[in-house]
């Protein structure tokens, strides 16, 4: 999920604007308790949902993962750079980028409601802390918002690191990857992760990355943050590092990834799928700290060699998102948990992120 503004070059060099060098993710990842397509999330029943970010058209494609031919699409806005997504019992937050405001969905209703955010923005990674709280990242300010979904309001800007441009969070931090990128959008220097305490809004550390660009992280089954770092667009030297928050140290740090890896996942077997709009998909062993599909023999599923996106769902069911070339509605791929075909589900113009929740029937 990643690569926006100044990067329209990034993506093959002709897309948007708004996370430069942020390629096809910046979708922040906030875990969410999953117990099965109908069941409980966080304490509240409903169907689980899928809810796919269409940068071009600005909408989302939502559906319920049982029934994806029931797949509706809804309108964010009428302007911005949508490339992110964090979902929280029945509710979406899409930042919009060149459109400073964030839009939160009721994925029952398909109600939308837009929070305006401080001018010049640029946002992009979001990330919910609880229910009534998300994070939302100005990559344009070097700064983060957090925004109260329920009452519509934005409180003030925290200042973190330069370029931030994907949020984490857990119950006691807040998360935000700064990509230090320089005017021209390329990496100045190594990533650095700005770390919030929440009871206070103020950053109170920063974790230094060996690797160049974080664009998109997740906790792993071990409890350990995954950060994916882009790198520089056309060097070929994206990397994946491995944050202990309980210590607030990089603790191990991956070379190989390729040419600007994006978006990662977790398959219920553990293992970490990293998305390229390159080479496909690279399958990393974190027991084993190595590749099981390098990007030099990557994951083509279905013969897809440019993938925006990666997700699974609760029963282990993979999804790929397939931009095309960003001109007309495209798809998503499922894949079995044994990687066979399953189906192909309409998204809409340059699907982008994807995520899962439970929703409740309007």
């Amino acid at each position: 999920m990643i690569a926006l503004q100044g990067e329209r070059r990034v993506w093959c060099e002709a897309r948007w604007k708004t996370l430069a060098i942020v390629t096809a993710l910046t979708f922040a990842t906030v875990a969410c308790d999953d117990d099965g397509p109908t069941g409980v999330e966080n304490g509240v029943a409903g169907v689980e949902t899928a809810v796919v970010v269409n940068s071009i058209d600005l909408s989302v494609t939502v559906f319920p993962v049982d029934s994806p031919q029931m797949a509706r699409a809804i309108g964010l806005a009428q302007a911005g750079s949508p490339v992110s997504v964090a979902v929280r019992r029945g509710r979406a937050v899409v930042p919009l980028g060149l459109l400073s405001a964030a839009a939160v969905i009721e994925l029952a209703t398909s109600h939308v409601r837009t929070i305006p955010l401080p001018d010049n923005s640029g946002a992009t990674g979001v990330a919910f802390l609880n229910d009534s709280t998300a994070y939302v990242a100005n990559p344009g300010l070097n700064t983060v918002s957090p925004i109260n979904v329920f009452d519509g309001t934005a409180a003030g800007e925290i200042a973190v690191g330069i370029y931030p441009h994907a949020v984490v969070a857990a119950s006691d931090q807040v998360l935000v990857l700064n990509a230090e990128l320089d005017e021209t959008f390329r990496p100045a220097r190594t990533g650095a992760i700005s770390v919030i305490d929440p009871a206070t809004n103020t950053e109170v550390s920063a974790i230094l990355l060996s690797g160049f660009n974080p664009s998109a992280a997740t906790f792993g089954p071990d409890g350990l943050l995954y950060v994916v770092n882009s790198g520089t667009f056309g060097q070929g030297d994206g990397s994946l590092s491995v944050v202990d928050a309980s210590t607030l140290s990089e603790v191990e740090h991956h070379a190989g990834f390729g040419e600007f890896p994006g978006d990662i996942a977790f398959g219920s077997e553990g293992h970490a799928y990293v998305s390229s709009f390159s080479y496909g998909i690279a399958v990393w062993d974190t027991e084993a700290d190595t590749f099981i599909r390098p990007p030099s023999d990557p994951l083509r599923l279905q013969g897809s060699s440019t993938v925006s996106g990666v997700g699974f769902d609760s029963q282990g069911r993979l999804y790929t998102l397939i931009p095309g070339d960003c001109t007309a509605p495209s798809v998503a791929l499922r894949f079995n948990p044994d990687l066979s075909f399953d189906r192909e589900i309409n998204v809409g113009v340059c699907p982008i992120a994807i995520a899962f929740t439970h929703v409740e029937g309007p």
